[in-house]
């Protein structure tokens, strides 16, 4: 058994509903076209918008609520992604960074012997030893930060950068000859 069809007239053009189905008539054709969204249609007459949650043949369905976990939860774990990068955000590379600027620090006043060269430049190695020992080249005399815009090493010294993994910025060693 079919619902009798309801019809009305919107800006000029005839409508018919009967249960979910709606159509309008195209009069230069001479047919009726169903209405689906997306396609190049009228707009609806007031009132002929799709109910929510409603079925073809009339059958409704319940949705759940706005607060059970089905919705929640996604929310919840968005949340939490987003305070935990923006903890990471915000703390930065410490961890490493802080180790580097230490290390950095702690070599003022010694002396770095050579590893090897590399691209023709001498490669220093990451330890301080004392000055007075074999093989002792070129003497810390100051650090300067290595970001970029920091101060530079002043003239007469020679800047050594020794590099640090996870630290994007290693400090500048500014250095001279050893008994210099």
């Amino acid at each position: 058994m079919t619902a009798p069809a309801e019809e009305t007239t919107h800006r000029g053009i005839r409508w018919q509903r009967s249960g979910s189905a709606v159509r309008w008539l195209d009069e230069a054709a001479g047919v009726w076209v169903r209405y689906r969204p997306g396609r190049d249609a009228p707009p609806r007459p007031p009132g002929w918008e799709p109910r929510r949650g409603l079925l073809p043949g009339g059958v409704t369905i319940d949705r759940p609520g706005w607060r059970t976990p089905y919705r929640i939860v996604p929310l919840v774990v968005l949340v939490a992604i987003l305070v935990v990068g923006a903890a990471q955000a915000l703390s930065g590379s410490g961890g490493q960074a802080a180790a580097e600027a230490s290390a950095s620090r702690a070599l003022v006043g010694k002396c770095l012997t050579e590893a090897g060269f590399a691209g023709g430049r001498p490669v220093y190695a990451p330890k301080g030893v004392a000055c007075s020992a074999p093989g002792a080249v070129v003497k810390v005399t100051s650090v300067q930060p290595g970001t970029p815009g920091a101060p530079t090493c002043p003239s007469g010294t020679l800047a050594v950068v020794l590099a640090y993994p996870g630290v994007r910025y290693p400090h500048q060693l500014c250095t001279v000859p050893n008994g210099g």
